[in-house]
């Protein structure tokens, strides 16, 4: 047993007493008054929450408005704030569409100008005419070097062939009298070659009883150059888009 430890017991009785009396007293700051005065003594001011008073009492915001009325229209209530983002937004999305069409009629503005200076600088018949001139004579000139093939010619013709109304019809082929020379052994049985001075090299004309087929560089370079009178020049398509 640890030293300064007496037994005893607990007083219990004393708790209990000071329970009942913490009961039955009365409230704190209580205090008595005879009923049957009628004068009551002053209470202090109290400092908590106050009852709500209107700023003008001899008006009443809710005269005439009956809650169970459904024919009376609801009070709609405008928030500030939102209102007023509303306006900006609008206001923002005017000024930016104005902005854009501004800048819309700007450009095509100077797209027109360009396009009124470009036309009126550039003679588009006279570059259609040289370009024509260069790719006949660049074609002309590819046609003359290339010269005259055997194989080639000889496989021309059968391709000719091909388009005759009888495969098996008889056919002269016409060439120039150099050629002639070329196709021997080359061609069906059924074509026979003849030459015809009036004809250039590489040129030819397949005559049956039914069918006529030429072909030749001549016809070429007429089918390259109507090609070329068909299709413009797209500078002021360009110019203006």
């Amino acid at each position: 047993m640890s030293e300064g430890f007496v037994a005893g017991f607990a007083v219990r009785h004393a708790v209990a007493a000071e329970a009942l009396q913490a009961a039955f007293a009365p409230p704190t700051g209580f205090a008595a008054v005879d009923p049957c005065a009628r004068e009551r003594p002053e209470v202090e001011a109290s400092t908590g929450p106050k009852h709500f008073r209107p700023a003008d009492p001899s008006v009443n915001p809710t005269a005439g408005w009956d809650m169970l009325d459904p024919c009376v229209e609801p009070v709609v209530q405008i928030d500030a704030l939102e209102a007023a983002h509303a306006a900006g937004y609008a206001e923002g999305q005017a000024a930016a569409t104005m902005t854009a069409q501004a800048e819309q009629v700007r450009d095509r503005a100077l797209l027109d100008g360009v396009a009124g200076a470009l036309g009126a600088r550039i003679d588009r018949d006279a570059i259609a005419a040289q370009l024509r001139q260069t790719v006949l004579a660049l074609v002309t000139r590819l046609v003359g070097e290339a010269g005259i093939d055997a194989e080639r010619l000889a496989t021309r013709v059968g391709v000719a062939a091909e388009m005759l109304a009888d495969a098996q019809e008889s056919a002269m082929l016409r060439v120039h009298p150099a050629d002639v020379a070329l196709l021997e052994g080359r061609l069906p049985a059924t074509i026979f070659a003849v030459g015809d001075a009036q004809l250039a090299r590489g040129s030819f004309v397949l005559e049956s009883a039914s069918t006529v087929v030429e072909d030749g560089p001549a016809l070429w370079l007429e089918q390259l150059s109507a090609a070329i009178d068909r299709a413009p020049l797209p500078l002021r398509e360009a110019a203006s888009c």
